[in-house]
């Protein structure tokens, strides 16, 4: 047996599929619907929507099959993905020597007949197949075909409206001047944060920025240089993170940011990192801005979000007081940790 080759556009059709944002999400009746329909107009007892990973075959929905995903060097719908604009029909896989040594055909109850239609972008990549299968050897109608096509057409359709939901949900919490994240979804991160400390012990930190400066600058040279500053704050902060953490701004010239993870003692450094690099890259606009910043590391859960966002705030407020352009952090949980030299 040897594995299907891989498409000639397979980086582009993996981009695709991860687009959608939904490999290992929780069934939905939605897809879980049209799958039952699948099988019902084949007259099959298994059918599936598969979505073809890099690695795996992984089924979004799926009626008579134990597993939740299968290698994809294992699957009919790594072959079916070849050629997205027509089914990858199988009367018996038995004798097909593409799929005669698959685990599932010599297994007990056997694999012998598969249909898969490929699920098609709208850019023209294969996404994965709906499918069918039966037990006995046998051919798909006309009639059969060109129903399972239909359903296809309508599991991309589905796919579609989820993308597009997912595309206003990330518009509804992104900030328009920056491009980084709002208030709405620094909240949410916050909140997501907190039950993951409260469930897996995981430790977060909060950083709160306030600019210096700021209203000069808006005062002197308009509100078109005021809004560049905004937005080289933003690529600087988000700079300093890791992919896993979020960069916000939570409103006027004022940032945030969810830190997850570690133990704590790496977050004097981040903030201090965020600082300084606010105050070189305005240095090289010429603009005298800088940013207070206050950091606070959680050891043990704050007890709601009010209370983390008013620790992480006291901080800036105190590190403006003392002189702008400065970091403070303190440790919520166990003793303070090293400050940054």
């Amino acid at each position: 047996m040897s594995p299907a080759p891989l498409p000639p556009n397979e980086a582009e059709r993996l981009a695709a599929l991860r687009a959608y944002d939904i490999l290992d999400t929780n069934p939905e009746s939605s897809f879980d619907d049209l799958v039952v329909l699948a099988a019902a107009l084949a007259g099959c007892p298994a059918a599936a929507i598969t979505l073809v990973d890099a690695e795996r075959s992984w089924f979004k929905a799926r009626i008579g099959l134990g597993v939740p995903e299968a290698q994809r060097g294992d699957t009919f719908c790594a072959y079916a993905v070849l050629q997205p604009d027509r089914p990858l029909l199988v009367p018996n896989a038995a004798e097909d020597p593409r799929f005669a040594d698959f685990p599932v055909v010599s297994a007990d109850p056997a694999i012998r007949a598969y249909a898969g239609m490929p699920l098609v972008s709208p850019e023209g990549y294969a996404l994965g197949t709906l499918c069918v299968f039966d037990h006995v050897a046998r051919d798909f109608d006309a009639v059969q075909q060109r129903s399972l096509s239909s359903l296809a057409r309508a599991v991309v359709t589905t796919l579609e409206l989820r993308r597009a939901g997912l595309r206003v949900r990330e518009m509804a919490l992104t900030d328009v001047l920056t491009g980084i994240a709002n208030r709405p979804a620094f909240l949410d991160a916050l909140a997501r944060a907190m039950a993951r400390q409260r469930r897996d012990d995981q430790p977060f930190a909060l950083l709160y920025l306030d600019l210096d400066g700021f209203k000069r600058v808006n005062d002197l040279h308009g509100h078109a240089a005021g809004d560049a500053v905004l937005r080289e704050v933003a690529g600087a902060l988000s700079a300093c993170l890791r992919r896993e953490d979020l960069a916000a701004r939570i409103g006027g010239d004022e940032f945030a940011a969810v830190l997850v993870g570690g133990d704590g003692r790496e977050i004097p450094h981040v903030a201090e990192r965020v600082r300084s690099t606010v105050e070189e890259r305005m240095k090289a606009q010429g603009r005298a801005v800088t940013a207070s910043v206050g950091a606070v590391s959680f050891l043990a859960p704050p007890t709601n979000e009010a209370v983390a966002i008013a620790e992480a705030d006291a901080l800036m407020y105190a590190a403006k007081t003392a002189g702008k352009n400065r970091m403070l952090h303190r440790s919520i949980g166990v003793a303070v940790v090293a400050e940054p030299a």
